[in-house]
């Protein structure tokens, strides 16, 4: 099968969803299909590239020229699928792994009511909305990463759940595995890290959104001494004024963008995303892998990775009371029930390798591969 994947950007040691649009392609390529991926960048040198140009300054125009740019690459391809991993039109397979612009904007923005209904019509959030719903509507199927995310597809753009089809990310685990104790300890030597603290592990760009406030607010209510470590972001002045203000400041480490990763959560005692809104934010998993217990709120839809293992580290909202609460709660386990939770996360991430992901996508496009053009059911 002649399979398109379309993504703006697409690389393994980029963000999430660029490095699940590599980890695809190459799995479906493995597979024998012939990939073809569509993007402005692709550093995946093992599956071919064909680009669709961004032009223009800022993310409002480099949105809409992808959209209009994709559409006409994808046209040209000939080819027997094309799966969509952003806002594009004309998808058999649209998946939803970027926040749905309208659940943001209910999510992500609060206080007068006016406000924020007028927000919606400000040039930017307009044309966002708009390529969200040519998106969903002009597509065969849809693909979500969680059932949170299909259940906000049903209630916003009334997508019967026929046409849309729940398939959970996975992880790499030879790169994301667990490490012995005396590793670790060598590991957190190696990176400077202070010896004998709690660490707690924050990673993400979107600081808002993913909830670092919240972590620096929740840490400062705490009696213990914990040391948190941020990496995918450089410092910034307003973190850094809050960090003055909660008597934190020298209990915060910043180490920006990190290509090892891994080493960071064999590290950490605990990896913490109290996420305003994520569709199913990998981190989570990563973490896991290597056998540390991650907390992150029912807005994450990676959080129904984690109920199974540990509810006690899923709380309801990001406020920093839930989140000591839940800090709380971890920090007092004794040695042998912390083992015990760690095996426990350990053996859940299990569940979610690439190779399943990607036979799950497979059985789905060839069962639906041949049905003609029929919307998602959005109700327009």
């Amino acid at each position: 099968m002649k399979i398109a994947i379309v993504r703006r950007r697409c690389g393994f040691d980029m963000g999430g969803a660029e490095s699940y649009c590599a980890n695809v392609a190459s799995g479906l390529k493995a597979d024998g299909h012939r990939v073809v991926v569509v993007a402005d960048e692709s550093t995946v040198t093992t599956v071919p590239f064909r680009q669709a140009k961004i032009t223009g300054r800022g993310s409002v125009l480099k949105n809409l020229t992808f959209f209009m740019e994709s559409r006409k690459v994808t046209g040209a391809l000939n080819a027997d699928l094309v799966y969509g991993l952003s806002r594009v039109r004309d998808a058999d397979f649209l998946r939803i792994s970027d926040p749905l612009h309208s659940a943001w904007l209910q999510l992500g923005y609060t206080g007068n009511p006016l406000i924020r209904m007028l927000r919606r019509f400000s040039l930017r959030h307009s044309l966002l909305l708009w390529q969200e719903r040519e998106s969903i509507r002009s597509c065969k199927f849809l693909v979500t990463n969680s059932n949170f995310v299909k259940k906000q597809l049903g209630s916003i753009y009334m997508v019967k759940p026929e046409y849309c089809f729940t398939v959970y990310n996975g992880v790499d685990h030879d790169r994301f595995r667990p490490c012995s104790e005396k590793q670790r300890k060598q590991l957190r030597s190696s990176l400077g890290l202070p010896e004998g603290r709690f660490l707690l592990l924050f990673a993400g760009s979107d600081l808002r959104r993913k909830g670092l406030l919240c972590i620096l607010q929740a840490v400062s209510q705490m009696k213990q001494d914990i040391t948190i470590i941020i990496a995918g972001s450089e410092r910034v002045a307003d973190a850094e004024a809050l960090c003055q203000r909660l008597g934190i400041l020298d209990r915060v480490i910043w180490l920006g963008f990190r290509a090892d990763m891994e080493r960071l959560y064999q590290a950490a005692d605990i990896f913490c995303l109290p996420t305003l809104y994520d569709p199913f934010a990998n981190t989570v998993l990563e973490s896991m892998a290597c056998a540390t217990p991650a907390i992150t709120t029912r807005s994450n839809g990676a959080s129904e990775a984690i109920a199974p293992a540990c509810p006690d580290l899923v709380i309801g909202k990001a406020e920093p009371d839930a989140l000591r609460q839940a800090l709380e709660y971890f920090t007092s386990l004794t040695v042998d029930e912390r083992t015990s939770l760690r095996e426990a996360v350990l053996k859940r991430s299990r569940d979610f390798t690439w190779e399943g992901h990607c036979r799950q996508l497979e059985k789905l496009f060839e069962k639906y591969c041949t049905a003609s053009k029929i919307p998602t059911g959005s109700g327009d």
